[in-house]
């Protein structure tokens, strides 16, 4: 069989791949705090039959691709233009045989390795995968020239992930609000990571008599603004932003529960969970960088009933984070980690979230935005 079926990405794997010592890239920290990270691995290729090639290149690229609509005047009205843009952002070739310096070379059948490496600098954007118009992504890229037939050509992508230098923070909002109430919220662990689940404690205490609180109602908001171009971020110019919620949640509560009831008093107190989506697109990891801004959000509504009829609401807005941890699988239409079920947040410890010993995981899969699909590693 010849090389040239290299070209099938159904068999690409089978007849060359890129291969890898560590899986992914996991930067630790900011990009402004985060080491550099050394890559290394080999190219990988059998052939069947003797093969003469002109030239055999690796190149690993870094890509923004971004899409958007471009306010325009007309004569008579305002239109809105479709507009599409990419940034190269990071390149690296090695130049395994160049014709150019050396003559083609026939490679008798068998295997061939070539191995390589590299230094990528903790500065790099992580991989944002999953969203339409929007997208970081790094790709490996093999070029091997041959001299009768067409040049073989196929791409592995490579997921670089960024893990926040400290995973275990909590958060707590404790006040009065309006001499009616008086709440307290924690937030565990306000950075989780994608797939799991945001655990929040409540606790209130009416401070009116004759108060009753009807429910709790939480969401789990995601905020995306999205620049054309980067300069533009800040000054809203061809700019494109959305809110979704991602979960929600709500509680309510009998005038004397007995199994929330707090000591002797007549508050209440109870813990409740966000789920998080474990499908890239449908959740994202925060991120600000390369003109795409993903934050995250819970908003709390806690709805009561005054002595006199009327209704008041306290609303509460806390910030959180989400992250994608090393730790799990991301599977289309399935759970994470090949687990039937998500792990419950309180099960795992800030450490077990941190990424384990590389070659003791599996790689994530990639959302390809070309083909809205997920390319397997």
């Amino acid at each position: 069989m010849a090389l040239h079926l290299l070209k099938s990405p159904t068999l690409h794997s089978e007849y060359a791949d890129v291969d890898l010592d560590q899986d992914h890239v996991v930067f630790q920290g900011s990009p402004q705090e985060a080491l550099a990270v050394y890559l290394s691995g080999n190219l990988t290729f059998r052939c069947k039959d003797p093969l003469t090639i002109k030239h055999i290149r690796l190149h690993l690229t870094g890509v923004r691709r971004k899409k958007g609509t471009n306010r325009c005047s007309l004569p008579l009205r305002t239109a809105w233009k479709r507009q599409a843009s990419e940034e190269e952002f990071y390149k690296h070739t090695w130049e395994f045989h160049d014709s150019y310096r050396t003559t083609p070379q026939v490679l008798p059948a068998g295997e061939y390795k070539f191995p390589f490496n590299v230094v990528l600098e903790g500065s790099l954007p992580e991989s944002a995968e999953g969203v339409k118009d929007a997208s970081i992504a790094y790709m490996f890229t093999v070029e091997i020239g041959r001299k009768h037939g067409r040049d073989v050509k196929f791409q592995k992508p490579l997921r670089v992930v960024r893990v926040p230098e400290n995973c275990a923070q909590d958060i707590t909002l404790d006040e009065v609000w309006a001499e009616k109430i008086a709440y307290q919220i924690h937030v565990p662990n306000k950075i989780v990571a994608f797939g799991t689940s945001l655990d929040v404690n409540h606790a209130f205490v009416p401070a009116m008599r004759g108060l009753k609180i009807e429910y709790v109602e939480s969401q789990l908001l995601e905020i995306r603004d999205f620049a054309l171009n980067e300069a533009d971020m800040d000054t809203g110019k061809n700019n494109t932003s959305s809110t979704t919620i991602l979960s929600s949640d709500r509680y309510l509560l009998d005038n004397n529960p007995p199994d929330v009831a707090v000591k002797d008093t007549s508050g209440f107190q109870f813990a409740r969970s966000l789920h998080l989506p474990k499908i890239l697109g449908q959740c994202m990891q925060d991120i600000d960088t390369k003109g795409i801004r993903i934050k995250h959000k819970l908003k709390i509504n806690v709805r009561m009933h005054n002595p006199d009829g009327h209704v008041s609401e306290l609303r509460l807005a806390i910030p959180v984070s989400i992250y994608l941890s090393p730790y799990y699988r991301i599977w289309e239409g399935s759970s994470i980690a090949g687990l039937a079920t998500p792990p419950p947040q309180g099960a795992l410890s800030p450490s077990d979230e941190a990424p384990p010993a590389y070659g003791s995981h599996e790689l994530d899969r990639l959302y390809s935005p070309e083909s809205n699909t997920l390319l397997a590693m």
